[in-house]
């Protein structure tokens, strides 16, 4: 719904306050979904809220993202809202890196 939209936006411009979205592609002829390409960048200097609850302090480090979005129009309006983009490209430009729960076999 509309809340979790904004929701998903108001994170990211916690974190990054000068996030910059650049549309380079847009399918809005089409009945539905109606897509967008996006590159966007910006600065981490906010908190950020990470997938396990917990907020990254900033880190000072600059971002650049590719990524799309897919929305569903009914009767003029959006119903239905998916942004798509590499959530490990972020997080490896954030300098978070993956780790092991259980040690690798032997």
């Amino acid at each position: 719904g509309h809340e979790q939209i904004a929701w998903l936006f108001e994170q990211f411009f916690k974190g990054f306050p000068d996030l910059h979205l650049t549309v380079w592609y847009e399918a809005t002829d089409t009945d539905n979904p109606m897509m967008v390409e996006w590159t966007g960048t910006g600065t981490h200097t906010g908190p950020f809220l990470l997938p396990d609850g917990q907020e990254l302090e900033a880190t000072g480090r600059r971002i650049t993202l590719r990524g799309t979005c897919a929305s569903f129009v009914e009767n003029g309006k959006v119903v239905t809202h998916r942004e798509y983009f590499d959530q490990l490209e972020l997080y490896t430009q954030l300098g978070l890196h993956l780790t092991r729960d259980d040690p690798a076999p032997a």
